[in-house]
């Protein structure tokens, strides 16, 4: 899983494998061993590498059961994609969505709410709340929806497979069907 990974972030991010192994100071051959499962790299290496193209440790070694909900889109300018936030109103551009799951979840409960990344800084992701989703699977073919107009290009999203939402409390939110 791992060389999987590596091939498909490294292309991506637009990198040679001869570039990849100057960043991490190997041979390209290194590089290419690892793309096609014949070597590993060292703890120290795969660091490197979970910087270099700011993912987890989990995705890389695929031990992330949810890769598809927290696929990495890199932070290129032309990875990212304007979305309106069905909470708060507020447009950004986002390069990376993930999704939080509702706990404590009741009948009228949404079941999940995805966020997008806008921007990094040093104390971690800046996160936006995007959206509501009755379940987990729309929550995913909205992302993977996303993903999909980012990859044509496309530059601006509307949300399709959110719920709205009515305030129920301070705290509590309700699907408005």
């Amino acid at each position: 899983m791992f060389s999987e990974r590596l091939k498909e972030l490294r292309k991506a991010k637009g990198v040679s494998q001869e570039e990849l192994s100057e960043v991490l100071d190997v041979s390209r051959q290194s590089i290419s061993k690892y793309e096609n499962g014949m070597a590993q790299p060292d703890f120290n290496k795969l660091a490197i590498i979970a910087k270099f193209f700011d993912v987890s440790f989990d995705y890389l070694l695929g031990e992330d059961e949810n890769a598809a909900a927290d696929k990495i889109v890199l932070k290129e300018k032309g990875n990212r994609i304007s979305i309106i936030s069905k909470i708060d109103g507020k447009m950004s551009s986002y390069y990376k969505f993930q999704l939080a799951k509702v706990f404590g979840k009741k009948d009228y409960h949404p079941a999940t709410q995805l966020l997008g990344v806008d921007s990094h800084s040093f104390w971690g992701d800046n996160l936006n709340s995007l959206g509501w989703y009755a379940t987990n699977e729309d929550a995913q073919k909205e992302i993977e929806a996303i993903y999909s107009a980012i990859a044509k290009g496309e530059t601006s999203y509307k949300l399709k497979y959110d719920v709205p939402v009515k305030k129920r409390g301070i705290f509590d939110y309700e699907m408005d069907r």
